[in-house]
């Protein structure tokens, strides 16, 4: 009975790591773009900020993220900057998994599920202690 109990451990624990969740938008292919950015569209009450890439001759728009995740990461593209993106093709648009800017940081928005770090991506926590974490040290 207790081989039977690990058997079956086993074989859930084994079936959590290989199916892991992934959001709805990592079943998009990967693109990769380097180029020139054309514009930024990044104010308050605008809606989610994007830039206007030019790459081979096609100008595309990039989806970044949180607005307040952005200000965090001290992310300010300008442009007529070259940027390399990394993001799901959705239609026409991309929405940028990681953004590198002037040959500078690169910025990462997705985890390797395609959940947005600025919500904790898949596990809640934004890459470290998280929301909660960062109030329990406070106290």
């Amino acid at each position: 009975m207790k081989r039977l109990a690990l058997v079956i451990l086993a074989t859930v624990g084994a079936w959590t790591v290989q199916g892991q969740p992934k959001a709805p938008i990592a079943s998009n292919p990967v693109v990769e773009l380097k180029g020139t950015i054309a514009k930024v569209q990044a104010a308050a009450g605008q809606g989610m900020p994007f830039i206007e890439l030019q790459a081979g001759g096609k100008t595309s728009k990039v989806f970044l993220g949180s607005m307040r995740y952005l200000m965090e990461q001290n992310f300010s593209p300008k442009a007529g900057e070259t940027a390399e993106i990394k993001g799901y093709r959705v239609n026409d648009e991309i929405v940028a998994i990681s953004v590198a800017v002037g040959g500078g940081k690169t910025l990462k928005l997705r985890d390797e599920s395609g959940f947005p770090v600025w919500t904790g991506g898949r596990r809640g926590n934004r890459g470290g202690a998280g929301w909660r974490g960062k109030q329990a040290e406070k106290q």
